[in-house]
């Protein structure tokens, strides 16, 4: 009988160890970041090579894979990492204009899009391998794409252009227009809707248009957005519940404005000391949240620039402290927690940095020191100010790992109870 109950208590032993062997490892998994970084903290990626030089005004991330990056400098160089910053390397260069767009085409794998200042558009079918020009892509700048599963559109100087990867592309609208941001959805079944965003050059009305027959016709927008002359980016997500048009962001050269009913109203988010009236250069969704959104400014090259995080739809947001304020370029992926890349130029000396960011819900912690491209480490940058102990707790309470820490810890009670009820059944003996 006793080595009957020694069997049963080593089965409920290993059967409770295993089930919190499961949750520690996804913790492991969830919390060690990129490379080993732990969530919450700006790690610095290896400096890009210097062939190109220059800024980075452009990111990009491949949606099903969160490691593979892409970078275009002002200086004409896209530069590839497959190991999320760890190394890069230059896969074109000698883009006259520098490169101003990047966007990996989420309907068709391994295909992704550069827009450059003077020599159109280039296309790579491999994932940024390989590039070649797109035929039909002009040679004007190019500084925008949107994607719809039967369509591609890439915004110019000279109104929007369709086609899809290596081309053939041809003006489909708008062409006094230049086109600065674009946003697509829907698609399947029915044609897309394309919202298009310009620059008025010192117009009091902002260009901004909305197609809804697949960039075929375009209807303006009349005073949908106030005191702004540039519509600087787009982003559209996924419907919010009960509604059937997706969450849409608009960053202007004046402020950040939302609109939940497919842009048939719009509502200012900046204001009431939410977010600061700046320049607003990048907007991205979550992937699989559409309530939270990322918003960034380069702060026309001074410290007034910035990064910030709402996990409300815009109702409050919170600053992410990029190591550098001024954040030139923005790439989101990942799964349930968002992998950011963020590029940014210091104002003091213009030096450039790209960074990630493992976005587990805390408060951000202090970043990693930057990796020169011989492996060095630059000066250190200065560390945030640190959260109030309550703020830490809440935010450590709404990151994902929490409940895998709750199973864990309530299987360890499991194994403790049987331990104890095992002992006492056999001291009794």
């Amino acid at each position: 009988m006793s080595q009957l109950r020694r069997r049963l208590f080593a089965t409920i032993l290993a059967a409770a160890l295993v089930a919190f062997a499961a949750p520690v490892t996804s913790l492991s998994v969830e919390a060690a970041g990129e490379g080993g970084t732990p969530p919450d903290t700006w790690a610095p990626a290896r400096a890009l090579p210097a062939r190109g030089g220059g800024a980075v005004l452009a990111l990009a991330v491949d949606p099903r894979d969160p490691r593979r990056v892409l970078a275009g400098t002002t200086g004409g160089a896209v530069d590839l990492s497959t190991d999320g910053g760890a190394t890069w390397r230059t896969v074109r260069s000698g883009l006259a204009g520098g490169v101003l767009a990047l966007a990996f085409d989420p309907f068709v794998a391994g295909l992704v899009l550069a827009g450059s200042g003077g020599d159109g558009i280039w296309a790579s079918k491999d994932g940024g391998e390989s590039w070649s020009r797109a035929a039909g892509g002009g040679s004007g700048p190019v500084r925008a794409f949107a994607f719809a599963p039967d369509l591609a559109l890439a915004g110019t100087d000279h109104g929007v252009w369709a086609g899809r990867g290596v081309g053939p592309w041809s003006p489909s609208g708008l062409d006094g227009v230049a086109v600065s941001a674009l946003a697509a959805w829907g698609g399947t079944g029915q044609p897309p809707q394309v919202l298009a965003g310009g620059d008025g050059g010192g117009e009091t009305v902002v260009p901004l248009y909305r197609s809804l027959d697949g960039a075929r016709t375009w209807v303006p927008f009349t005073g949908a957005v106030g005191a702004s002359t540039m519509v600087a980016a787009l982003a559209a997500g996924p419907p919010a519940p009960g509604q059937n048009a997706p969450a849409l962001l608009l960053g202007t050269n004046a402020g950040l404005f939302a609109s939940g009913d497919g842009g048939a109203s719009w509502q200012q988010l900046t204001g009431g000391g939410a977010l600061p009236p700046a320049d607003f250069t990048a907007v991205a969704f979550a992937p699989q949240d559409p309530q939270r959104l990322y918003v960034a400014s380069d702060g026309g090259g001074s410290s007034g620039g910035g990064l910030w995080v709402s996990g409300d739809g815009g109702a409050h947001f919170t600053p992410l402290q990029p190591p550098a304020p001024s954040v030139t370029a923005l790439a989101v992926a990942g799964g349930s927690t968002p992998v950011l890349y963020a590029a940014t130029l210091r104002p003091s000396d213009q030096a450039v940095q790209v960074w990630s960011y493992l976005d587990a819900g805390g408060a951000p912690g202090r970043p990693q020191r930057p990796r020169s491209a011989t492996g060095g480490h630059a000066a250190r940058s200065p560390a945030p100010t640190p959260a109030p102990v309550r703020d830490r707790l809440a935010a450590w309470l709404r990151r994902p790992e929490t409940p895998y820490l709750g199973v864990g810890a309530l299987a360890a009670l499991v194994v403790l109870l049987a331990l104890v009820t095992y002992v006492r059944r056999e001291r009794q003996l």
